[in-house]
């Protein structure tokens, strides 16, 4: 396997290994750390959700909330009120 240096301490380490040896630091031949990548795709899977959230409710807002209000409305009479004396 080929060497490459730690991106924490400029170390040679193994491409395959999972620790430096010298400073610890995880996935040391990576661009990025194992954490920085758990953030960014936690960040990214947020963001996912929130607008699959968003546009749903806006769904249910436009589409489901009319027909509800429709549907529990009280009819309204045709008559005027009679006058009581």
């Amino acid at each position: 396997m080929s060497l490459v240096p730690c991106r924490a301490c400029e170390h040679r380490v193994d491409t395959s290994a999972l620790a430096c040896p010298q400073c610890g630091a995880t996935d040391p031949g990576k661009k990025i750390s194992r954490q920085q990548r758990n953030a960014i795709s936690f960040v990214v899977q947020l963001i996912v959700w929130l607008t699959l959230l968003g546009y749903g409710g806006s769904y249910l807002w436009n589409t489901v909330a009319p027909m509800v209000r429709q549907y529990v409305a009280k009819p309204q009479s045709d008559q005027a009120p009679a006058n009581r004396p």
